[in-house]
């Protein structure tokens, strides 16, 4: 692990300290005054504006602003980032580009605060707490947290849709198809469970439970407006959204 800092560098040392550190496999940020244009699906323009950089020797660039975790701009892993000085303003452009899907960052670097080249070293794997597999487990074994009187019938009962999590019953005999998810639970996962349910209807009352760790107030009453019911279990809640946002998520 080494770490070089630049305090206020010009625009040629910006140029080749980005280029070689990421042909060395070294990650480099730089505090800078920029502006970006994107070039792709769509196009966009951010004007100019404070932000953190972040260039990988994979291919990834972001742009931060200073707030929100997400980065404003950014090109994913797989990417060739370049960088060249302007001639006109003498000043550094960082160019990311990949071809499937065609897309083009460009930010034009118009001050340079600071610069980090950092080669770091990391092979640790992302070990997740609260997978779906733990909630079926915990759910399998703890059916009263769900409601009181449940019981499980059968775990992951296959049907022509897929196959469902738990078929169960409740205190009053009455079946209760459930639909688990690990996520905030979405309209999809609610359309899911209503296929779910569908199938038993012509045997009678049924119920249909969505249990995840937490749901908008729109898959809430889409499930109301349905008859079916959510259930939300808020310890199994992680953030499993970090990196979703394109480069078409100008703010």
């Amino acid at each position: 692990m080494g770490v070089e800092r630049y305090e206020s560098p010009d625009a040629e040392t910006v140029a080749d300290v980005v280029s070689t550190a990421l042909h060395e496999g070294a990650v480099v940020t730089a505090e800078v005054a920029c502006e970006v244009e994107y070039d792709g699906r769509t196009s966009g323009y951010l004007g100019p504006g404070d932000r953190l950089v972040v260039a990988k020797p994979d291919g990834t660039l972001l742009v931060h602003q200073p707030t929100k975790h997400k980065p404003v701009n950014w090109m994913p892993t797989g990417g060739t980032i370049v960088t060249s000085v302007a001639e006109t303003a003498d000043e550094p452009v960082i160019v990311a580009r990949r071809s499937n899907p065609r897309e083009r960052v460009e930010v034009r670097v118009r001050e340079t605060y600071g610069l980090t080249r950092f080669d770091a070293a990391d092979a640790a794997e992302y070990e997740e707490s609260g997978t779906e597999a733990e909630m079926h487990e915990y759910i399998e074994a703890h059916p009263e947290e769900l409601e009181d009187g449940l019981r499980i019938v059968e775990h992951e009962r296959e049907t022509k849709y897929g196959f469902i999590d738990f078929y169960a019953v409740d205190a009053e005999g009455t079946p209760v198809v459930v639909e688990v998810k690990r996520v905030q639970a979405t309209l999809n996962h609610f359309d899911q469970l209503k296929r779910y349910v569908s199938l038993y209807e012509d045997t009678g009352d049924v119920r249909g439970l969505l249990v995840a760790p937490s749901a908008s107030e729109r898959v809430e009453r889409a499930c109301r407006d349905a008859g079916l019911e959510f259930v939300a279990l808020p310890e199994f809640e992680t953030d499993a959204t970090l990196g979703n946002a394109t480069l078409t998520d100008f703010d």
